[in-house]
């Protein structure tokens, strides 16, 4: 894993700053190469083949060059099929597969990885330049571009040390503002954008003219098969997927959170390396906290790690959360108000110390829907359909035990007040507008919310309407299109990129076995009742690992890693939290209106968990702002 950046000039100097702002993406070495049309810059973190060979930028006899950021897991078999073309290869490395790959087969070469990845390649002959980013977007690529000047990089900060303009991008902070997250291609910083998963770039060096284009797509013609086919070919594919992602080397490990998609993936390790007769110890990691409900998860872990013999550490979160979150900021380049960022950043720092790569369970719940939402979503659209529905069940709901209503969306008891307003919102758009909806759900500060909380000038509207045309196809039914919005905005924008973050700035390379396009293909095309049956989501995962691991563990009730943000900011960060949210600081920047967090100061032991999230949104931006704009 590594980290890559470039510009269509020649300055040496500016790459080399650019390329050491990356230096905890990849310390083991640095390269760069520079002439009039180019310079690239590379950080490497040697993960195979850890000689000089596989030295980058890398340039082949033709005179191609390539810079190249993460994985192609199948590189030994398409090194295979170039040789017999007539290649030859002076490294094992898959970064010169890539480059060879291009020179056979040019753009189209994209169709032949299988793997996480952005690289750019300097095309000498053609004068031009072709960038790339994989087809779920596990790896960053962002990139600037005026007309005249292109630059990349695997991080935004690279980039800045161009003399860019630090100006806001409103609607991609309206967007943030609304999700904790910014779903656009835009970023928060003004004329920086991302390279969309499954895009590249190519880019006339001559004529300065750039051009991004698709090159995959899911697949919906769906799958007519009975459930036994389902549950033995995903085992199938969840097996060779693990199986690439364990060629390592140096030193490899797995984030184990006690959760089926973890959990499934150490039955998996450890059943490879019995095949393999490997008898190096698997290596697992948990994170926990002091706080007591929120230690369960450690134990279901443990019970894990007890099972397939790992060699098991585990952390508590301890240290002072207000002198880490700035950290994690600087590293986010973006704000992301994902409290788990924090543990998650915790848990890299200690584990660095034994591996260098580690497996995740990412990208299960969006494949193959397993978040409680999902079975909110369609209980809602179902609800929706009584009359005066959305005035009713708020009412209905406060009367409601709190252990019936935790049955069908965790937490409930701490949403309070403004949550059951909010749930009355979600039911209104339900029959009408499944992207609104949803929004309504998920949303930190919905549209009613946002325009009190943003000054007039600096609000900007969502258009749910473009959304619901892109995403909430009438021909699927609605869990396909929720996951599928998911699949192109939650995954790649959020939690994809927290965990390349919060992994790479201690050094660490991060797979996800469940992301194999292979398996998320194969769970776009499968029938939605073998994803939530009977009230259980990821019904088909877990169907397909009972012969590996005990039913009664695969379903568990659901235990959701909440982080208590609504905690910390009660007792640990109360007076950061004040600082730093000051009616001082808060009329300086000019963005929101006081008087809106006066009001959550006032109802918060109302609605606890509510306007904890509201808070620590505010918060993750506010510190964005002071270090990215502010420039302090």
């Amino acid at each position: 894993m590594c980290g890559i950046c470039g510009f269509n000039w020649e300055d040496k100097k500016l790459v080399k700053n650019m390329a050491k702002v990356l230096n905890h993406r990849g310390s083991d070495d640095t390269g760069h190469y520079t002439d009039k049309n180019i310079s690239l810059g590379h950080k490497r973190l040697s993960i195979l083949d850890l000689s000089k060979k596989g030295k980058q930028p890398m340039t082949n006899k033709q005179g191609t060059t390539i810079t190249y950021n993460g994985e192609v897991y199948n590189f030994k078999e398409i090194r295979e099929m170039l040789e017999k073309k007539g290649y030859r290869f002076k490294s094992n490395t898959d970064t010169e597969v890539i480059l060879n790959a291009y020179e056979e087969f040019g753009e189209k070469c994209l169709e032949l990885f299988n793997g996480m990845f952005t690289f750019c390649i300097y095309d000498m002959k053609k004068k031009k330049l072709f960038v790339a980013r994989d087809r779920i977007g596990i790896k960053p690529l962002y990139y600037y571009y005026d007309g005249e000047d292109f630059i990349f990089a695997s991080e935004i900060k690279s980039i800045l040390e161009h003399d860019i303009e630090r100006k806001v991008n409103l609607q991609a902070m309206n967007n943030y503002i609304t999700l904790r997250y910014n779903f656009s291609t835009q970023t928060l910083f003004d004329k920086i954008k991302k390279l969309p998963a499954a895009h590249y770039i190519t880019f006339d060096l001559k004529k300065k003219q750039l051009e991004l284009k698709e090159y995959w797509q899911l697949k919906w013609k769906p799958i007519k098969a009975p459930e036994r086919y389902f549950k033995e070919k995903l085992y199938s594919l969840f097996k060779e997927a693990v199986r690439k992602r364990l060629i390592s080397d140096v030193p490899l490990g797995l984030f184990l959170s006690g959760g089926v998609d973890s959990g499934s993936i150490a039955a998996l390790m450890r059943e490879i390396k019995k095949e393999q007769d490997d008898g190096e110890e698997i290596k697992t990691f948990s994170v926990g906290f002091e706080q007591g409900e929120f230690v369960n998860e450690l134990e279901e872990a443990k019970y894990i790690s007890n099972m397939f013999d790992t060699k098991h550490r585990e952390y508590m979160v301890k240290s002072s959360i207000a002198k880490v979150l700035p950290k994690i900021i600087y590293h986010l380049d973006e704000p992301i108000a994902d409290p788990a960022l924090m543990p998650l950043y915790l848990l890299s720092e200690k584990a660095k110390k034994e591996v260098t790569v580690v497996l995740t369970g990412d990208g299960g719940d969006e494949v193959f829907g397993g978040y409680d939402q999902y079975k909110f979503l369609l209980l809602g659209k179902k609800i929706s359909k009584i009359p005066f529905a959305h005035t009713l069940l708020p009412t209905a709901m406060s009367l409601t035990p709190k252990k019936i209503l935790n049955k069908y969306y965790k937490y409930t008891e701490s949403m309070g007040e403004e949550g059951l307003k909010r749930i009355s919102r979600f039911l209104k758009h339900s029959n009408k507008n499944s992207a609104r909806a949803y929004y309504e759900l998920i949303s930190i500060y919905d549209e009613k919310e946002r325009k009190k909380i943003m000054k007039e000038d600096k609000f900007r509207s969502i258009n749910y309407f473009e959304l619901n045309k892109e995403y909430y196809k009438t021909k699927r039914n609605l869990l396909k299109n929720i996951t599928y919005f998911d699949m192109k905005k939650l995954l790649p924008k959020c939690y994809l990129m927290k965990t390349d973050r919060m992994t790479m700035a201690h050094s660490i390379e991060a797979r996800v076995p469940l992301l194999d396009h292979e398996i998320v293909e194969f769970g776009f095309r499968m029938p939605s009742k073998y994803k939530i049956k009977k009230g259980k989501t990821k019904y088909i995962l877990r169907e397909a690992m009972t012969k590996h691991i005990p039913r009664n563990y695969l379903y568990k009730k659901k235990q959701t890693f909440h982080v208590p943000i609504d905690n910390w900011i009660q007792n640990d960060l109360k007076d950061y939290v004040q600082q730093v949210l000051s009616k001082e600081n808060i009329n300086k920047q000019g963005y929101f209106n006081y008087k809106y967090i006066e009001k959550i100061h006032r109802n918060y032991k109302k609605s606890q968990l509510f306007y904890a999230r509201q808070l620590w949104n505010l918060l993750n931006f506010q510190l964005w702002h002071e270090q990215f704009i502010e420039k302090r």
